[in-house]
């Protein structure tokens, strides 16, 4: 499986190495993570911002996918964190997305394990507006 943090490509086999690298995340404020087999199918995305965190989940090329929400947010409605890409873009996402850092790096876990989306976090289907 290859493993992407901050533009670092790695090849991980099995999940006490992933988490040797995962590791690496908590030393800067935001990464861009992504994994996906060298076929490039499916693939999941983490983007991180200190304690917060959302994946997206990519079946193909061009798949709008699937996002992570938070059922239990009680923010503002219209709360936003910032994430920057791996490239240096700032991007915006609702505070309703965010999961934690840990939860999302646990999902990174699972995908490794088992090629799909962690069953424990709620995810938004994106295809469908």
């Amino acid at each position: 499986m290859e493993l992407k943090i901050n533009k670092v490509l790695y090849e991980v086999t099995d999940p006490d190495e992933l988490r040797v690298r995962l590791a690496q995340i908590p030393r800067t404020q935001f990464s861009e993570v992504w994994m996906q087999h060298a076929a490039g199918w499916p693939a999941i995305g983490a983007l991180i911002n200190g304690e917060a965190a959302w994946l997206m989940y990519v079946r193909h090329e061009g798949d709008a996918g699937f996002s992570t929400r938070n059922p239990q947010y009680a923010g503002p409605e219209k709360a936003i964190i910032e994430y920057y890409l791996s490239n240096g873009q700032r991007d915006e996402y609702p505070a309703s997305w965010n999961i934690t850092t840990a939860e999302a790096l646990r999902g990174l876990e699972y995908f490794l394990e088992q090629e799909a989306m962690a069953p424990w976090l709620h995810w938004h289907d994106d295809s469908h507006k």
